[in-house]
């Protein structure tokens, strides 16, 4: 039974990296951040009135009405980005799903962080191909495209997508170079999960657009001349010493 489950593994892409680490991590971290001062202002009120009070009882009295309002304007502004955070990161296992299903000469890494760069990778896929970067946005309102942008519900998000990945792009092949890897075709990849933009369009300023419907099609289109596999081998190397120092 074994010797079946290796044979039936050994057929698809080796994967690196837990999806959706960083935002089921560090996303309540950005979230409730703001309590520390919140709270640090609800202890000087207390320390203002007991014992000896530097404020008037109605001072005080409207200085903790005024903090209540702000706790719960907070609470229920905390609660929808605490959820934008966990859909991401539900939208990026989904997508890790789908890549580990790629064939065995394809080498994914999920949530990855380069050294000493600032940059984090949803996904990057290596084969023959080239390389993937796959940046995933899990957006439940209307997504169009307008002067080579994204629109999310007609509004520029605030961390454009298309510039985010191309980053990405750039902070890879940086790193590729500082580590004397071979040079390969760096793809970046915009995927929308669970919802599919207005208009069909499949390439914007050099990105390309798919849903996690059309991603397993995305690497079935090889290159005229496929990456060696020697080149791919010394990228893949790099990438996965990276993931294990994370």
């Amino acid at each position: 039974m074994k010797s079946d489950i290796e044979a039936v593994s050994s057929g698809f892409a080796t994967v690196y990296g837990s999806p959706g680490q960083s935002p089921r991590t560090l996303g309540p971290l950005r979230v409730f951040w703001p309590l520390a001062p919140v709270c640090f202002a609800a202890g000087w009120l207390l320390r203002a009135a007991l014992p000896f009070p530097a404020l008037t009882t109605a001072q005080a009295g409207f200085l903790l009405l005024a903090l209540a309002i702000v706790l719960a304007t907070f609470t229920v502004w905390s609660t929808r980005r605490l959820r934008s955070f966990l859909v991401g990161a539900e939208g990026e296992e989904k997508v890790a799903r789908i890549l580990s299903f790629l064939p065995s000469d394809c080498t994914v890494f999920n949530d990855l962080q380069l050294d000493g760069r600032a940059a984090e990778f949803d996904h990057i896929v290596v084969g023959p191909a080239g390389v993937f970067v796959i940046e995933t946005k899990t957006w439940s309102g209307e997504i169009t495209f307008e002067n080579g942008q994204v629109l999310y519900n007609g509004k520029p998000p605030g961390r454009p997508p298309i510039r985010q990945v191309k980053e990405a792009v750039a902070a890879l092949l940086d790193h590729l170079e500082d580590e004397q890897c071979p040079s390969v075709p760096v793809v970046p990849v915009l995927c929308f999960v669970n919802n599919r933009p207005k208009e069909e369009l499949t390439n914007i300023g050099g990105v390309r657009i798919c849903t996690d419907a059309d991603l397993p099609g995305l690497f079935e289109n090889a290159l005229e001349t496929p990456v060696g596999s020697g080149a791919c081998a010394m990228v893949a190397e790099e990438l996965r010493r990276c993931a294990e120092e994370k």
